[in-house]
């Protein structure tokens, strides 16, 4: 049994080397106090037993003290709290009111002994503790009856009924404060929090407990020097009858609890499984995400925001205020160059779009309001309804601010990202008209904290995607790479699939092109061929896949329009005057082998002809390759050895 009825440094999990363990780095603050109660129990135990052995042997002392301890055993956990409760204290306060607090302290210390027997891998400070708190709790709480009623141990009856109940009123608050306050100290000693937060959660079932023992206690013994056995039996089915009905509540509302528990753990999992299929059609990095969801929260917590409701609204939308491109085609949805006018109208619906679609399910958090007006401006032109200023929701709002520096400090495949200085420079020259001057200038003060946490974050947390490394090709030049190290299938770009390259992108007026393979064993794209003027300045050029744009192709199996050169080739792009670039995969056999990529030196995006006529050759390559390897089996077979085979991308 534990009469302070709460989780306490005597409560604790794991085996006894990481208890030692602990043990050697207790805090001093928490050493001294513990040392404190312990001593201060100590004295008071003493001298209990000093003046139990001067009093006559009883025998209702015996059997207070054998109902004390079974009693205890049967404890109900308050759910959701971390206290329990019992009828124990009954027999404390009942034993304190006929023996005196000697006794008292003196039983209670034994019964910790027993408790602490049943108990594996135990501290003996949390032992010790917990013999000396209860002894000490007990004691003062007996003292200040005694003091109240005006009379020592109830062995004459008292038919003053007003100071009986003042005095177990007292009686009950001092072991109360005792109780709860040595252990909540403790613990917050222990753990680091603050005394009163871990004593708030389960202040009010202990002090209602501990007055109803206190109660049931004085009646049992005012009216004699000992139990009256006459309350005792009408009292105790009582009991009995309350510790089975709030047993049996108390374990539907743990049962209920984990449901909600598994049911929010469900929400949770489905949540993130939209925002995952947001991304992967979006062709941006869940780690973006989740920086703009923890940013999110971080903001609208540091801007007052205390609402659980309104800050689960706030996370969960965080994830799912895209969800609406669902609905938007994919050639306006990852359009590199500017969207005409008919396009960015498309791309306006996604945010009703995901409203509605938000709408179809039963969240238990307002995110419909979030996810629809996450595009609103401050000055009214924002989409899709036009609100002004504090008519836009604060969670879009401050969404809005921290999506847009997340989106302008990361990588695209059509651009590199911008320092964070440009995009604070850029928030502030949007504050009042785009977005919110308030959540700007809080989000800005908060930049600093959020990107420490950001670079201490475990990176395990955050999955990666293709587009994470779309710069790395200009900065990552690993090792040099000579025709020896190729793969297998180099041997299939065999020179007329060279000639064919050379031909048809010497039509493009000013272009260059590099056939890109994949070795699947290095994860890397090496270059097969390369036009003239790109030939020797990217012979020895890797790129990973998912980096750079042609990497990027090579991990989505998707053609890109227009992107910057900048991502695949580096510096070398400024100095051949490379202004664009699309790219497209390369098939074999239906499987994925390389990609193409035509470097333009022209401004302006590549023409849907242009696009198509890339699209053209990079099949017209793979077929090539195709027949290349279909030759070398052939041959292989007539020579009766085994054929090579196209290696295929993982």
């Amino acid at each position: 049994m534990q009469h302070h009825k709460e989780d306490q440094p005597a409560r604790q999990t794991g085996n006894a080397a990481s208890d030692e363990a602990a043990g050697r780095t207790m805090p001093p603050r928490l050493m001294a106090f513990v040392v404190a109660v312990i001593a201060v129990g100590a004295v008071l135990l003493v001298q209990s037993v000093t003046v139990v052995r001067q009093s006559p042997f009883n025998s209702y002392l015996l059997l207070l003290a054998v109902l004390t301890m079974a009693s205890g055993r049967f404890v109900i956990k308050v759910p959701g709290r971390p206290a329990t409760v019992s009828v124990s204290e009954v027999f404390v306060f009942a034993t304190a009111l006929l023996f005196g607090p000697a006794a008292a302290a003196l039983t209670v210390a034994i019964d910790g002994v027993s408790a602490s027997l049943t108990q594996k891998n135990r501290r003996l400070y949390r032992t010790l503790f917990n013999i000396a708190e209860p002894a000490i709790s007990t004691w003062a709480a007996a003292h200040v009856f005694f003091a109240i009623a005006g009379a020592g141990p109830l062995a004459q009856p008292s038919n003053s009924a007003p100071a009986l109940i003042a005095a177990s009123i007292a009686m009950a608050a001092v072991f109360f404060a005792f109780n709860s306050g040595l252990t909540s100290v403790a613990l917050a000693l222990e753990s680091g929090t603050s005394p009163y937060d871990v004593w708030r959660g389960h202040a009010w079932h202990l002090a209602v407990n501990y007055y109803a023992a206190a109660s049931l206690a004085t009646l049992a013994v005012r009216l004699g020097p000992s139990l009256n056995l006459a309350v005792v039996g009408l009292v105790a089915p009582l009991l009995m009858l309350s510790y089975v009905a709030y047993r049996e509540t108390s374990t539907r509302i743990d049962e209920a609890h984990r449901h909600v528990h598994d049911v929010e753990h469900l929400y949770h999992a489905a949540v993130e499984m939209l925002a995952i299929a947001v991304d992967v059609k979006d062709h941006v990095t869940h780690g973006h995400v989740r920086r703009v969801q923890r940013h999110t929260l971080a903001l609208a917590k540091a801007l007052g925001v205390t609402d659980a409701i309104d800050l689960k609204a706030i996370e969960a939308g965080a994830l799912l205020h895209d969800i609406g491109k669902l609905a938007v085609p994919d050639y306006v949805l990852n359009k590199p160059t500017a969207l005409t006018r008919g396009e960015y109208e498309t791309m306006k619906r996604h945010a009703s779009m995901g409203a509605r679609i938000l709408t179809t399910v039963d969240f238990p958090y307002p995110i419909v309001p979030i996810v629809r007006h996450h595009h609103e401006q401050w000055d009214g032109r924002g989409y899709p309804d036009g609100l002004v200023g504090a008519e836009i929701p604060l969670g879009a709002r401050i969404l809005a601010v921290v999506d847009c520096f997340d989106a302008l400090t990361s990588d695209r495949p059509y651009r590199l990202k911008l320092s964070i200085e440009q995009a604070i420079e850029l928030l502030r020259a949007r504050k009042g008209s785009f977005y919110d001057p308030a959540v700007v200038e809080r989000f800005i003060e908060l930049i600093p904290v959020l990107l420490r946490d950001d670079s201490v974050r475990d990176c395990s947390e955050v999955r990666g995607s293709v587009v994470a490394s779309l710069a790395r090709a200009a900065r990552e030049r690993s090792r040099e790479f000579n025709a020896a190290d190729a793969p297998s299938v180099l041997a299939f770009v065999r020179r007329p699939t060279r000639a064919l390259i050379d031909n048809h992108v010497a039509r493009m007026l000013g272009a260059e092109a590099c056939l890109y393979l994949i070795d699947p064993a290095a994860d890397v794209l090496f270059v097969a061929h390369a036009t003239s003027r790109l030939h020797e300045a990217v012979a020895s050029l890797q790129l990973p896949t998912g980096g750079g744009v042609s990497g990027w192709v090579a991990a989505t199996r998707t053609t890109i329009r227009s992107a910057d050169p900048v991502l695949d080739v580096g510096e070398l792009a400024e100095s051949l005057g490379l202004r664009a670039c699309t790219s497209t995969p390369v098939f074999t056999r239906g499987d994925l082998v390389g990609v193409l990529t035509v470097y333009g030196t022209q401004a302006t995006a590549f023409s849907d002809h242009a696009v198509a006529a890339v699209g053209s050759l990079a099949q017209e390559v793979g077929l090539m390759m195709a027949r290349a390897s279909a030759e070398h089996d052939g041959d292989a077979k007539f020579a009766g050895t085994s054929g090579l085979s196209i290696v295929a991308a993982s």
